[in-house]
């Protein structure tokens, strides 16, 4: 079966200039030769990540811990306690002028895109935890119902126009049929914890480190990294996923006092699966962004960040100029149809074409 390598390597965005040639008219064709990793393939690239996994450094810890300030109760608590920061919030705390939410809406009003994300969410966690998944759009909505937190989303998608309702019921569908072929199934004894939360509790109120991760695998080790963390969206690559998944290894590491040897996001659209090696460079890059997004919380008009500025924190800035409103092309395949779709004895070769009428993103 011929395999790809989606995250580059030691080689950032190598394998996307190798795996998309530019057509004529600006649309996106895969090189000759790519295909999305199936199976053990898929699971070789999870687990392979050509450096040598690193060893539990208490010194490391200790200072990331005293760069954020941790052990001193940095930031000013909340009246119901210390204030709780996730990846998300450090993002929008980053943000820029032009991409601040200051209506603090948070990007969360229903929309095609996020009920996507949703469906799929449970619908990884399904696969997971009990191997299958039958019909997909309504498995999705039946576990989406039993979360109270859902409960509008789950209204929302039952008020939606026919024509709607069928096109996302169709993508949710060619998704989860690519996700049941391509996504190994997990030996027991890798430990498998799906909505892992990872949590670094404030020692004297100030700021609690907390990420909720879609998938942990590996068991927990006290010498040496063991686990990789994985998230799964339906989205498209957004530098927003990277400085997540980082995020998620810094957590990691000062929560249990050991790395991950990998962080990775699995892009149920498209196969795509990008793979961190976590490193010290990793931490300590994760944790400055880290210190400068709780600086950010403490006193929003200090953040330095604006969008003309090229070493802007602003994850949106990164991914293009404002005027942009869907990933640049030459970085994001085209959706597969599943109509377009030809699954081999491999469960690799596939034709693409077709277009998907909301990219975006996760909902978790």
């Amino acid at each position: 079966m011929t395999t790809s390598d989606t995250s580059g390597g030691d080689r950032p965005g190598a394998s996307r200039t190798h795996r998309a040639e530019q057509g004529s008219r600006g649309r996106v064709a895969w090189a000759p030769g790519w295909r999305p990793l199936a199976g053990s393939a898929l699971l070789d690239r999870l687990r392979v990540t050509g450096r040598a996994r690193p060893e539990a450094d208490p010194a490391l810890v200790a200072d990331l811990r005293a760069h954020l300030g941790l052990d001193i109760g940095a930031g000013r608590p909340g009246p119901d306690g210390p204030v709780v920061v996730t990846g998300h919030r450090l993002t929008r705390a980053l943000a820029c002028a032009a991409h601040a939410d200051p209506e603090g809406t948070d990007g969360r009003e229903p929309t095609l895109a996020l009920a996507c994300g949703a469906l799929m969410d449970v619908l990884f966690r399904q696969l997971v935890v009990t191997g299958s998944i039958g019909g997909a759009f309504d498995d999705g909505l039946d576990a989406l119902s039993v979360d109270d937190r859902r409960l509008p989303l789950v209204a929302w998608i039952g008020a939606l126009a026919p024509a709607e309702r069928a096109g996302l019921r169709a993508e949710v569908d060619r998704q989860a049929e690519g996700l049941r072929l391509r996504w190994p199934a997990l030996d027991p004894t890798w430990l498998p914890r799906t909505k892992e939360c990872l949590r670094v509790p404030a020692t004297d109120g100030g700021f609690e480190l907390v990420a909720r991760v879609d998938l942990a695998i590996g068991r927990p080790a006290v010498d040496e990294a063991s686990v990789a963390l994985v998230d799964v969206t339906s989205g498209v690559p957004r530098s927003a996923h990277v400085a997540d998944r980082r995020f998620h290894a810094l957590v990691e590491t000062l929560r249990s006092g050991v790395p991950p040897f990998a962080v990775a996001t699995y892009y149920t659209r498209t196969g795509e699966l990008d793979v961190d090696p976590v490193t010290a460079d990793v931490l300590v890059a994760a944790a400055r962004r880290c210190r400068a997004g709780l600086g950010a919380l403490v006193d929003p008009d200090a953040a330095p960040w604006t969008a003309d500025d090229p070493t802007s924190a602003c994850a949106a800035c990164a991914d293009g100029p404002l005027a942009v409103a869907v990933p640049r092309e030459h970085e994001v395949p085209p959706p597969v149809p599943m109509a377009e779709v030809r699954v081999a004895a491999d469960l690799d070769a596939v034709r693409v074409g077709g277009s998907m009428p909301f990219p975006e993103e996760r909902a978790a």
